[in-house]
Parts: structure tokens; C-alpha cells; sequence
């Protein structure tokens, strides 16, 4: 009576085959494959953008040093009076764009100025090299 008992209460479910788990797995699969290197390329834009934004902030802030004081600073860190919280203005962790195509991997924790002192750099990088492949 065990035996008729479960099949009378089983006999009714549907489940599904292999076949169909595999298919859906496979689509799973393909679709995961194809959004993640977008999802890794628009983090790269994202740090790109605010590489760029805080490279132009501060070669604005180098050309009102010069203006005032006849002279460029010697460190970033003397351009306090012209950028609000320059001590947390860092470099994001990451990968970014430059306009080679290469993208790169942020290693540096802060940004520094050009060896001529007229422009601030992220890794050596001024800010016409970042950006999308022209």
C-alpha cells in the first residue's frame, strides 16, 4: 500500500530533464560571458572619467599657484589653498583607459606633479593620455 500511496501523490509532478537544465545552464553561461567584460570595461570608463576630472582639477589649481606666486609648486600638497581636501584627491584602485588602447592598472596612491612641475600626473600619465583609443 506504500508503493500506491507514492505514486498516487508523485504521479502528477513534472520536473525538470536534463536536457532542459543543460540548456538553461549553457544560456546562463553565454549571457554571463558576455556581460561581465562590459561590466569590467565600464568600471575602467568609470576610473578613466575620474582620473581625468581630477587631473583637470588639479592643473587648474598648478595654473593659480604659478599666477600668484610666480612660480610652480614644488608638491601637490602646496596646493591646499585651491583644492578643498586635497589630502583624500587619489588615484582610484583599478584599471583605466588610455588613448593608445592600452588600458592599465592604477598602482599609484596619490597623484604627483610632472618633472617640469606644470602639470600633475597619475603614474607618470598626463592627462591627454587617458581616455578612449581616438
Amino acid at each position: 500500500m506504500g508503493n500506491v500511496l507514492r505514486k498516487g501523490l508523485f504521479s502528477d509532478q513534472r520536473g525538470f530533464t536534463l536536457l532542459e537544465m543543460l540548456i538553461v545552464i549553457s544560456i546562463a553561461g553565454i549571457l554571463a560571458a558576455v556581460a561581465v567584460p562590459r561590466f569590467t570595461n565600464a568600471i575602467a570608463l568609470a576610473n578613466t572619467s575620474r582620473v581625468q576630472s581630477d587631473l583637470q582639477v588639479l592643473n587648474s589649481a598648478i595654473v593659480l599657484y604659478q599666477a600668484e606666486n610666480g612660480s610652480y609648486p614644488s608638491n601637490i600638497d602646496q596646493l591646499e589653498p585651491y583644492v578643498l581636501d586635497i589630502k583624500n584627491v587619489k588615484p582610484p584602485k583599478g584599471k583605466c583607459q588610455l588613448r593608445t588602447g592600452k588600458v592599465e592598472e592604477i598602482t599609484a596612491t596619490a597623484y604627483e606633479l610632472s618633472e617640469d612641475k606644470s602639470e600633475a600626473t597619475c603614474q607618470s600619465y598626463k592627462l591627454s593620455a587617458f581616455g578612449r583609443k581616438e
